[in-house]
């Protein structure tokens, strides 16, 4: 049998005001999850409302016509649902986990947060100052700085460059009423996606979206682009000095946007690099060097840019240490050819790392609707498992080359000294 006979297929239905319902069932789970996504967010705020999406993400929650802020937390509670919300650099995404039998009632909830929330003034100044210690609280914490950091550099130019919480004076200025203008030209039906994942009939929850989400504006946000020729600040080297014990810096070239080509061969890519016990970053710098407790790397897709990030910490006088030799490890990939055993050891950690996610229904619907949107349509896994086992050594290598080859990072640190510099 394929991958894509034996993983969950997904569905997904447009209403007639433009907004998308996809699902993912998993007959026999017990729990489910639901979700509400804004494809608006941080890159589209003109000046003015810098931080609004992140802030409008908080005051959700804090009331609608017939539900006051502890109204909708004693009713998430009293059904035994999970409920939560994040903003990222293109999307605001709403969710709930719970028991299967009720998302119909959790997504009701969900529902009227999303489209009749009202912003109420009171609630506006208290999580005014509760956002305010948020901005704070990511200044205090190093390893949540200098990512900040690092994004801020490497989109340097870019609509995505904008800070997802905005700044202390931004947030501090920003009037109710402002925000509640901005909500009302962003939270549109075609930027929205209803996303379900375990054992929920498709159909059904296509029923209630179109009844509890009927009232939501038409049309699509005005979606900042990018500058032509724009190009990311790569080849420079940032350091913030602060009394830390370690310094801890990100490193990062460009990638193609989400939806490229290349991403299954990717994804096997950032396997072996940097995931993992047995990736060649925590052989190298943890394992053998000992330079790093933490080592890793990752990739950040969005819709028209995409990074591959290494993060690491380690002590100052080694820093330029670390930073060389996973910039090495990098180049290493040009180079040769991973062989069969790691290649195939690779696939197989990616295989067991989403079938098991498919016991996460959190997971799941996230997964769902980030592929809806980025690639159009929700992704089954099958598929991508299929995508995933075809890759061969010569590509990754080839690709290697195609991404990596002469090309010199950004560096971003943060700790005390004079910090790293860019790789030799």
């Amino acid at each position: 049998m394929s991958t894509t006979q034996s993983t969950p297929q997904v569905r997904m239905t447009t209403l007639s005001n433009g907004i998308r319902v996809v699902s993912q069932q998993i007959p026999g789970m017990q729990s489910a999850a639901v979700g509400i996504r804004n494809d608006s967010s941080t890159r589209n705020e003109p000046a003015d409302c810098a931080g609004a999406s992140h802030f409008i993400e908080h005051l959700l929650f804090k009331g609608t016509p017939t539900r006051s802020a502890d109204q909708i937390t004693d009713e998430f509670n009293s059904i035994g649902a999970r409920a939560n919300a994040y903003t990222s650099q293109e999307e605001v995404f709403y969710y709930a986990v719970a028991l299967a039998s009720i998302i119909p009632a959790t997504f009701d909830i969900l529902a009227d947060m999303f489209v009749n929330s009202w912003l109420p003034e009171t609630e506006v100044e208290k999580e005014r100052a509760v956002v305010l210690q948020e901005i704070l609280m990511n200044q205090d914490t190093p390893s949540r700085f200098i990512y900040n950091q690092f994004h801020l550099g490497f989109w340097q130019g870019h609509p995505l460059g904008s800070p997802i919480l905005g700044t202390s004076e931004s947030i501090g200025a920003i009037e109710r009423n402002r925000l509640m203008d901005y909500k009302l030209s962003n939270y549109l039906s075609s930027a929205t996606i209803v996303s379900v994942a375990g054992n929920v009939e498709h159909d059904r929850m296509v029923e209630q979206a179109d009844r509890a989400l009927g009232a939501l504006p038409t049309g699509s946000p005005q979606v900042k682009q990018q500058e032509q020729g724009w190009q990311s600040a790569i080849g420079e080297n940032r350091h913030f000095p602060r009394p830390l014990e370690q310094t801890l810096f990100y490193m990062g070239y460009p990638l193609p946007p989400a939806g490229n080509q290349h991403r299954h061969k990717l994804a096997v890519f950032n396997q072996i690099l940097g995931t993992g016990m047995n990736s060649r970053l925590f052989r190298e710098v943890r394992e053998r060097r000992s330079l790093a407790y933490t080592v890793y790397s990752m990739m950040s897709s969005y819709t028209d840019s995409a990074a591959l990030m290494i993060y690491a910490g380690t002590s100052a006088d080694r820093a330029q240490e670390a930073v060389d030799v996973c910039h090495g490890e990098v180049m290493r990939f040009c180079e040769e050819k991973v062989s069969e055993e790691m290649l195939a050891a690779a696939k197989e950690q990616i295989r067991s790392a989403r079938l098991m996610a498919l016991d996460d229904c959190e997971t799941q619907v996230r997964r769902i609707s980030n592929t809806t949107s980025l690639l159009g349509a929700p992704e089954p896994v099958g598929v991508s498992l299929e995508a995933i086992a075809a890759v061969t050594a010569e590509e990754v290598r080839d690709m290697a080359r195609l991404l990596f080859a002469d090309v010199v990072p950004r560096v971003e640190s943060v700790g005390s000294g004079e910090g790293p510099g860019l790789p030799c």
